[in-house]
C-alpha cells in the first residue's frame, strides 16, 4: 500500500473491529450482566473512534515517521492503553479483589495487546509477501 493515509485508516478500522469484537466476546465469557456490561462493547467502539481520530491527526502530521504497518498499530495500541487508563480501568484491582467484573479489566488490557500481536504478526507475513514478489 503506497498511500499512508488509507494504510493507517484501514489498520484504524481493523483494529478498532477486533477490540470491540474481543470485548463483547469477553463479556459473554465471563457471564456478566447485561444490564451493567451490555453497553461496554459500545462505550469501547466509542472509545476506539476517538482514538482513531486522533492517531489519524497525529499520523496526517508526522506522515515521515508513520510508514511501516506495525508503527501505525503501536500509535494505536498507546493511544487505546491511555484512553483506557484515563478512563479509569485498572487491571490491577482483581488482584485485590478476585471479582468477574475486575476480571474484564485484565482482559481489557491483555485483549488489546494480543490485537496488536495480530497486527504485528500480519505485518510480518505482509512483508514477506512483497518481499518475495520483489524478488521474483
Amino acid at each position: 500500500m503506497k498511500n499512508i493515509l488509507l494504510k493507517t485508516i484501514l489498520v484504524f478500522v481493523v483494529m478498532t473491529i477486533f477490540n470491540t469484537g474481543f470485548v463483547d466476546e469477553t463479556v459473554k465469557f465471563l457471564k456478566l450482566p447485561g444490564g451493567d456490561f451490555g453497553m461496554l462493547s459500545l462505550s469501547i467502539l466509542i472509545g476506539c473512534g476517538i482514538v482513531s481520530v486522533v492517531g489519524l491527526v497525529t499520523v496526517f502530521i508526522f506522515k515521515q515517521q508513520y510508514h511501516s504497518l506495525w508503527k501505525i498499530a503501536l500509535l494505536f495500541e498507546v493511544l487505546y492503553l491511555l484512553m483506557l487508563i484515563l478512563s479509569g480501568t485498572n487491571p490491577f484491582t482483581y488482584f485485590l479483589v478476585p471479582t468477574n467484573p475486575k476480571l474484564l479489566s485484565v482482559l481489557l488490557y491483555a485483549n488489546s495487546i494480543g490485537v496488536f500481536l495480530i497486527m504485528v504478526l500480519f505485518d510480518l507475513i505482509y512483508s514477506k509477501v512483497i518481499g518475495s514478489k520483489s524478488k521474483n
